[in-house]
């Protein structure tokens, strides 16, 4: 893996591998959390997925990665921690694999420069056609969060739990304010990203770092001035646990979630511990929420925990029969009690252990997720080496684990019952 500093403001990452036949260009722009550009960054990269000047509608973009032998474009907006970041993604085949291809390398990297840089721009905004039509689609996606009951009920739980404004709001922004936005408007949030957003690019693949360098020399690249993200939040504990719980008619069983509050400073030794205690609180199908309430006592179809090392929160999340969710609260208040402890086997502990570091290094054998671990090396400045990783995850103990769980305190529950139809 290289890493290079093109510009200041702008750093490459090379990762040559022949594992994979396909080859991957991924490019991120990266800003802070702000409530009045969520929505307009969303937008545009809807609007950069499906046009550019060179390609003016969807179909010429699809025919464009036709011909470059059926590659996969895609663009997506991600939060980690106080930053927002527009992501584009392609990937296609890797062009030492495929005869009389030598043409192809230069072509992917010119139709991302082409849909990143070149926008179907007329005078001081997007097309207007184009920009309604995905203005739209925005608007239909976001509308129908509450048909998917599951995320509905993280995206309450989030509402309850984030104290700042911009931390309660989807990474894809809200319809009041996507219907809001006028085509000058977003290219107004276009051009900031484009002069002063951060950007790291990553290309994994079988590939040299001198041929991605030459190739990008070809892009309108332009220096920024240093940005302070900050990619960690925390927030003050709160003194009382905030609930709420609503009711709908369209649904035939409860969803409970909740969030607890274990705010590790980012860089805290700790976060291992963190890891394994998730792990066996109910990150994996051997941990307590998963065997005891589900397996044995058939509390909940589904349950499951995460603990989310950008924001400090562990969230918990399960689908059950309406009847039984206030036994099912009280049965996982008590499993987190058992950790806290120590009720728990050392085989048990052990083999959570094993997992979690099997399915850290199964990751290496998918791109998506060793891109995804780079850009956020890039954003935190942290790196930790895979045997530091694994090294860190089996020297926990279970004492420390049981005494991490002390500092585990929950701070908002949000349940979705189904109402009776009368």
């Amino acid at each position: 893996m290289k890493k290079i500093q093109l510009k200041p403001g702008m750093t490459l990452v090379v990762h040559p591998t022949t594992q994979f036949k396909t080859l991957h260009i991924a490019v991120d722009f990266a800003a802070p959390l702000l409530t009045h550009t969520i929505s307009a960054r969303a937008l545009l990269s809807y609007l950069t997925a499906v046009s550019s000047q060179k390609y003016p509608d969807q179909q010429a973009v699809a025919q464009k990665t036709i011909d470059l032998y059926g590659a996969q474009f895609q663009t997506d907006v991600v939060r980690f921690g106080q930053t927002h970041h527009v992501r584009y993604h392609l990937q296609l085949p890797a062009p030492t694999y495929i005869d009389h291809a030598e043409h192809l390398l230069g072509d992917a990297f010119a139709f991302l420069r082409d849909m990143i840089f070149e926008p179907l721009v007329t005078g001081d905004q997007f097309d207007q056609a184009t920009f309604d039509k995905e203005r739209q689609s925005l608007i239909n996606e976001l509308a129908s969060l509450p048909d998917d009951k599951r995320r509905y009920a993280m995206l309450k739980l989030r509402e309850l739990t984030y104290s700042a404004p911009a931390m309660r709001l989807p990474s894809s922004g809200q319809v009041r304010d996507v219907e809001q936005l006028t085509a000058t408007d977003v290219l107004a949030t276009y051009r900031q990203m484009i002069a002063n957003d951060p950007v790291n690019i990553v290309v994994y693949g079988d590939i040299d770092a001198e041929r991605v360098v030459t190739e990008l020399a070809k892009w309108p690249l332009q220096a920024r001035r240093a940005m302070m993200l900050q990619p960690f939040y925390r927030q003050g504990l709160r003194p009382a646990t905030v609930e709420l719980s609503e009711a709908q008619l369209d649904i035939n069983q409860a969803i409970l979630t909740l969030s607890y509050q274990l705010s590790l400073p980012p860089d805290d030794p700790k976060r291992f511990t963190a890891l394994v205690l998730n792990a066996l609180f109910g990150g994996s199908a051997l941990s307590k929420l998963f065997t005891n309430i589900r397996e044995k006592a058939s509390l909940a179809y589904s349950i499951y925990s995460r603990w989310q090392h950008d924001t400090g929160f562990m969230t918990v999340a399960a689908g059950l029969d309406a009847d039984k969710v206030a036994q099912t609260d009280r049965m996982i208040q008590a499993e987190l009690k058992a950790i806290q402890a120590g009720e728990f086997s050392d085989e048990i502990f052990d083999a959570i252990k094993t997992s979690l570091i099997n399915d850290y290094l199964s990751q290496q054998d998918s791109p998506n997720s060793e891109i995804e671990l780079v850009f956020s090396r890039l954003l935190t400045q942290r790196e930790t080496s895979t045997a530091e990783w694994v090294a860190a995850i089996q020297a926990v103990t279970p004492a420390q684990v049981s005494a991490l769980a002390d500092q585990v305190i929950l701070q908002g529950r949000f349940t979705l019952m189904p109402e009776a139809d009368a």
